[in-house]
């Protein structure tokens, strides 16, 4: 067994490796707004759980549906998730699969960085096309209990998909500029 822990392989996997990327010429503009997002994440966070709340005692004890009550805790929800993606992907703090990178050495360790980092930016640069397409055509119609315009109930996602954007693109330039440092550590998130 001892052998076993003693093996190169596992003990350089176990080891953290840095970041792929940080510090981008972007990220002294970047944080803070990383920072109200993730503020007014929090703010949804109470919003979401004070309208589940609201739900549940309004079907459990007067069996009454509240489909408004409802309609704000998925607006809620989904601000959360999105406003909370560029904090996350700044610290590199997503959700990874790094199997391979961790054991990757040198130039293999940088291509995969490389490679990683530009799949984030595709995947966002995708997701606002996409969200532009399908705004093309939701856009025009209103959510069905609020009527909150379909373009209002979505901004919290563009304009988390944008900031995460702005973060990948900051995180490429870094790798460009040759910075690979962890991330930038102000607070937990």
């Amino acid at each position: 067994m001892a052998a076993l822990d003693s093996s190169p392989h596992l003990v350089a996997a176990a080891q953290p490796q840095p970041a792929p990327a940080g510090g981008g010429p972007l990220q002294p503009l970047l944080m803070p707004l990383c920072r109200l997002f993730e503020a007014l994440a929090m703010v949804m966070l109470v919003v979401a759980t004070g309208a589940i709340m609201v739900e549940v005692v309004a079907r459990g004890m007067f069996q009454a549906g509240l489909p408004a009550v409802g309609e704000v805790a998925r607006y809620a929800g989904l601000a959360l998730i999105f406003l909370a993606v560029p904090l996350l992907l700044a610290h590199d703090s997503h959700v990874k699969v790094d199997m391979f990178h961790r054991m990757a050495r040198g130039r293999a360790f940088r291509a995969l960085s490389m490679f990683n980092e530009l799949a984030n930016l595709a995947f966002c640069v995708f997701f606002l096309v996409s969200c532009w397409w399908f705004m093309q055509r939701a856009g025009r119609f209103s959510t069905p209990a609020l009527q909150m315009p379909n373009t209002w109930y979505y901004m919290p996602a563009i304009a988390g998909m944008v900031l995460t954007t702005l973060v990948a693109l900051d995180r490429v330039a870094a790798m460009v500029l040759g910075r690979i440092a962890p991330p930038v550590e102000d607070s937990p998130c």
